[in-house]
């Protein structure tokens, strides 16, 4: 321990506090950062101690009026450097005898008036004292970035990616000034890979701060521990207020997220945003962090997001349906390419998820319904009976005639939505898929867009155009790669039919897509379409290899055409003569 009589202390420096003797000559003695000290005590006349991380220093004073005035000073340095923090939490423990003396000195720094804050809650100034107290270098760069460009965007959120092209090492005090500012809410690094000492800052700040509600680390090459880690720095914060959790693309396997798991069951405000998207969960993790979400009786009401895509959920007895079958506020919820049982999920959403539930991404699932046996009768209702829906991914997904029946007619007889987008792109359709559609397609009006891409549809198209074209309330259509075995004689009835939808002046249709195709010279028939046409903003008419022939009639269409708005025509062997046409349109 330091023990000092005769000193002079300096708080000129605003991150340190320095201490001169006075003995013989004035001599610099110690020195030490304001974020190292661990505590104070006063608890004799005249005494102050002051525990840091490296050492102990005693003061002997005149009286406890000069103990308490260097107080006064401390924590007034501690204001203007955290503007919003009391000075008593920076300084971890303070005791004085009596009590009295702490309560006139917190009086006296809330009486103060705080300097203005400076851009985003005074980070650079915090972030100075960091870097001191680390012993790092202080980035200019970083200073200005937050001062200028994050001032500018009015942003709450610090993302590392901003400060990808300095050392790893430089990014710690960034990470760290977070534990003490007030104004960022989110952190947040995307394919990104974090290193260890990053990582540890970043759960220093998890497990003390009480303004970081959102922590997003997708693709940061976290692991197992990193998770366990997480879950111990949630379970030492009380006052937390973190309800955003992305981890998506990190292998935590099944021990790190149970580890979470069982803090989620026990976070005192529930969560908002989960996604765990690609961790390499198995049925097992799914079980733990289900029966965690349902434990937390805060969470049926909170959680509005949920992703589990890219895990295996393949079984039965997944703990993952009990849950998404009672009452919940779900919004979003995405698991795409999860092996789970589409028609038991939709069973689950039937009973928990009719309210809220707006965007259903259930693409590359199994529906375990077995031909000849009829459709779950749970399924249809489900799109029946739903208030919220507004977008359902199906892409993928292997659909026979049954199945896609029962969602069609559900949805057609739900007059509580309004806008549903249907992506049944790549969903083996084929003809029995297309005779489906022919018949429920022109009286369904909820649906707005439709991705009907990529189905083996090749000898139905032409019929099934013609009942696109009855309804009056799909404004998207996607129709790509269903032209690719035609014969030309199969093919000139169906590109008739399309041109015929598209000059249609009733046609509700704004954009449409031909992607990837493959009709060559034979698409400047629709092109030529486009000219007289009044209704569409957007076409996409990639991958077809319509050549420079084809450039030529989009070039004529375009000088006509008034409303398109976005044109997408990549991968079609255009030479520099049909940019040329096309550049020569566009300036007339």
């Amino acid at each position: 321990m330091w023990h000092f009589h005769m000193f002079w202390l300096m708080f000129k420096n605003e991150n340190k506090v320095f201490i001169f003797c006075t003995c013989f000559i004035l001599q610099l003695e110690l020195t030490f950062s304001y974020l190292e000290i661990q505590g104070v005590t006063s608890s004799k006349p005249g005494q102050l101690i002051v525990e840091t991380e490296k050492c102990s220093i005693s003061m002997k004073m005149a009286s406890s009026e000069d103990v308490n005035e260097v107080m006064a000073h401390i924590g007034t340095c501690l204001r203007k450097i955290f503007p919003g923090l009391s000075p008593v939490r920076i300084m971890k423990k303070v005791t004085m005898e009596p009590s009295e003396r702490l309560a006139n000195l917190q009086a006296l720094w809330d009486s103060q008036t705080v300097t203005e804050l400076g851009p985003c809650g005074g980070f650079s100034q915090m972030y100075a004292c960091v870097c001191d107290w680390l012993g790092f270098p202080y980035r200019e760069e970083v200073q200005w970035d937050v001062d200028t460009i994050y001032l500018t965007q009015d942003t709450r959120e610090l993302n590392l990616q901003d400060f990808s092209h300095l050392d790893h090492r430089d990014l710690i005090p960034i990470v760290a000034a977070l534990e003490y500012n007030q104004w960022f809410t989110k952190l947040s690094s995307k394919d990104l890979k974090l290193s260890t000492d990053v990582c540890e800052q970043i759960l220093r700040v998890v497990s003390r701060s009480n303004r970081l509600e959102e922590l997003v680390l997708e693709n940061a090459g976290l692991r197992t521990d990193f998770a366990q880690k997480l879950a111990n720095a949630l379970s030492h914060n009380l006052n937390s207020g973190l309800h955003t959790i992305n981890l998506a693309s990190n292998p935590l396997e099944d021990r790190g997220v149970s580890s979470l798991s069982i803090q989620f069951a026990k976070l005192p405000k529930g969560l908002k945003h989960l996604n765990l998207s690609k961790t390499s969960l198995s049925p097992k993790g799914v079980n733990s962090l289900s029966q965690s979400l349902s434990a937390n009786q805060l969470i049926a009401n909170t959680l509005t997001y949920l992703d589990l895509s890219g895990n295996v959920l393949r079984g039965d007895d997944l703990s993952l349906y009990n849950f998404l079958a009672q009452p919940n506020a779900i919004v979003h919820l995405d698991l795409s390419n999860t092996e789970c049982a589409l028609d038991m999920v939709c069973g689950a959403l039937l009973r928990g998820c009719l309210q809220h539930l707006a965007v259903l991404s259930l693409s590359r699932t199994v529906f375990s319904h077995r031909k000849g046996k009829e459709v779950p009768p749970s399924f249809k209702q489900f799109f029946s009976s739903s208030l919220a829906l507004m977008q359902i991914n199906f892409s993928g997904t292997k659909l026979s005639p049954e199945p896609l029946k029962a969602l069609l007619l559900g949805l057609a007889c739900n007059l509580n939505l309004k806008e549903v987008s249907l992506d049944l792109s790549s969903c083996e359709l084929r003809s029995g898929g297309a005779q489906v559609l022919e018949g429920c397609i022109a009286e369904i009006h909820n649906i707005t867009s439709l991705d009907i891409s990529d189905n083996g549809l090749e000898s139905d198209l032409s019929t099934l155009v013609i009942w696109l074209s009855k309804n009056r309330s799909i404004k998207h259509l996607a129709l790509g790669k269903n032209f690719n075995n035609m014969k030309s004689k199969n093919l000139t009835p169906v590109l008739d039919n399309l041109v015929q939808m598209i000059q249609d002046e009733d046609s509700p249709l704004q954009s449409l897509s031909l992607a990837d195709s493959k009709l060559k010279t034979e698409l400047t028939i629709i092109i030529n379409a486009f000219g007289s046409n009044t209704s569409l903003t957007k076409v996409d008419i990639s991958g077809n290899g319509m050549g420079d022939m084809g450039a030529k009639m989009l070039a004529k269409a375009l000088q006509i055409n008034t409303k398109l708005r976005t044109v997408i025509w990549d991968k079609n062997n255009i030479t520099a003569q049909g940019f040329q046409d096309i550049a020569v349109a566009m300036e007339k």
